[in-house]
């Protein structure tokens, strides 16, 4: 009886492993399996995780183009966008050129008759052995290049300092040698030089613009580049306006 008690003892601890081994096996498989399931509803998670990062950097991209691009177009367009130019103002009529000892360059006679061929006039007062008004040639010498073919005439009003300057003839040989190839208006006596420059003084050179309604838009004295820029600036709207 004490053996058979055993024997089934034994076999009870027997049935008892293993019913703990099955039942281990299928926890183990279950736990497995769940995660296997959760590890795969992470991927699918970062996956469309990653998908949505993706697009969202996509549009992020499309969105920082689009701003770039608006900004590049703003930009162009601030560039591109300027307060209009004031009006150019209208400074008095012009005067006539009379008491002339002649005219060089030109077979004209007169200024009204240079002014009537042509729709912009730029008269400048000046003699040739002055250093600032030498200073001033090689822009006028661009503006004649520039503009003579567009109705732009240039008259130099020869207005002598000294008496060498007043010598025809030295006045002939300092134009060939300066380059002064437009009109020359000899003003040996300084009487327009005086009467177009009112006051007690006269400055060496002066420059006026004059339209083609006789009206001057323009008057510097003076040799600055600055204000030789100007007049070149000046003549270039004249004519776009007219």
């Amino acid at each position: 009886m004490k053996s058979s008690g055993v024997r089934y003892a034994a076999l009870g601890v027997l049935l008892a492993g293993a019913a703990l081994i099955v039942w281990t096996a299928v926890s183990d498989g279950e736990t497995e399996d769940d995660f296997g399931t959760v590890s795969t509803e992470a991927m699918s998670t970062s996956s469309d995780t990653a998908v949505t990062s993706q697009a969202s950097s996509s549009d992020a991209a499309r969105t920082s183009e689009t701003v770039t691009s608006s900004g590049v177009t703003a930009a162009q367009a601030a560039t591109t966008t300027t307060e209009p130019l004031a009006p150019i103002p209208i400074l008095g009529t012009a005067d006539t050129l009379t008491g002339l000892d002649g005219w060089l360059n030109t077979e004209a006679t007169s200024l009204e008759e240079i002014r009537s061929a042509n729709t912009i006039t730029v008269v400048q007062f000046w003699t040739f052995g002055c250093r600032n008004c030498k200073n001033t040639l090689d822009a006028l010498g661009q503006l004649h290049a520039d503009f003579s073919n567009r109705g732009v005439e240039i008259v130099g009003v020869h207005s002598p300092e000294f008496a060498y300057e007043a010598d025809v003839d030295n006045i002939i040989e300092a134009a060939d040698n300066l380059g002064v190839i437009w009109p020359i208006a000899l003003d040996t006596h300084r009487r327009n030089f005086h009467r177009w420059q009112e006051g007690p003084t006269g400055y060496w050179p002066r420059v006026y613009v004059i339209d083609s309604d006789n009206q001057i838009r323009f008057d510097r004295r003076g040799d600055s580049a600055a204000k030789y820029r100007e007049l070149y600036e000046i003549v270039e709207r004249l004519l776009t306006e007219t």
